[in-house]
């Protein structure tokens, strides 16, 4: 499959828009219901600079490969600088079709590679990484945003753990559709906080001890077990849930490549993907 031309040029669309504040046509570029478009309600212009790693300085931005997976479009971007050249990082952009135009839904500051495969990422101690999350740490949320408490709670403590954009995403989207019809009335709002932090680290297998969550929210431990608890089975949350999980299941691409007809060894696919999250069960 050659890279649309439409799709390529919705990028250079966002760029001139977020350099010329243009809230109407930065709003076109995303696709609706997206984590970018989540990420702009949260944080405005400021968030998608970050996300996009615009805040590295003064640069030019080339597109240099594609990578189609299913129906999604993955273009990345080569960051370089004006007057040299070097290159100083990389930006991935997923575009997808929407009503007949291409609109980004995803934006990542990695190369290619690096979306698919966590162990190609920086290392958490180089200037890129602590760089990427810090970004996300001295962001304010956008004065439009509309919060509830829960979210309120959750993004400021995610912040201040220093957890990247696209994790504080996904778990507000997974905050906003477990209150659609969860049972809010059992918990605090605090406790749910919690419930959202602490399934957001065990679908990707982060396994701090349940009282670390429990202290840094203020709220008891069997508090935070019971709504996690409500949490994972109101939503049938799994582990790397493609809905809300900040890291890709590690199948991904074993799965889309069988899909394509290429052999693949079933047992080469990793068999916790997609499994239910466990309960929390305090003693």
């Amino acid at each position: 499959m050659s890279v649309p031309k439409e799709a390529v040029e919705t990028v250079w669309a966002f760029f001139d828009a977020l350099m010329e504040e243009n809230d109407a046509a930065l709003t076109a570029t995303l696709a609706p219901e997206s984590d970018a478009a989540l990420l702009y309600e949260l944080f405005g212009e400021a968030a998608l600079y970050a996300a996009s790693a615009a805040l590295r300085g003064p640069c030019v931005v080339r597109l240099t490969r594609a990578l189609v997976l299913g129906d999604d479009l993955w273009l990345e971007g080569e960051q370089v600088t004006q007057d040299t050249r070097e290159t100083i990082g990389h930006v991935v952009f997923r575009v997808r079709s929407v009503n007949g135009g291409w609109r980004i839904s995803e934006i990542l500051p990695w190369h290619l590679e690096a979306v698919h495969y966590p162990s190609d990422r920086p290392d958490p101690q180089s200037d890129i990484a602590v760089g990427v999350f810090l970004t996300s740490y001295g962001l304010q949320v956008a004065p439009t945003a509309q919060l509830d408490g829960v979210e309120q709670v959750l993004i400021g403590t995610m912040q201040q753990e220093y957890y990247p954009l696209s994790s504080i995403a996904r778990a507000v989207r997974m905050w906003r559709d477990f209150r659609k019809n969860g049972e809010l009335a059992a918990h605090t709002e605090a406790a749910w906080a919690a419930a959202v932090h602490r399934a957001m680290d065990r679908m990707v297998l982060v396994e701090e001890p349940l009282e670390q969550i429990a202290l840094l929210y203020g709220v008891p431990l069997e508090g935070v077990a019971d709504a996690y608890n409500r949490l994972v089975h109101h939503l049938g949350l799994t582990f790397f849930d493609a809905r809300y999980s900040p890291m890709p299941d590690p199948s991904e691409l074993l799965r889309q490549a069988k899909a394509a007809g290429m052999e693949v060894d079933e047992s080469a696919i990793p068999p916790i993907a997609n499994q239910p999250l466990p309960e929390e069960v305090v003693r």
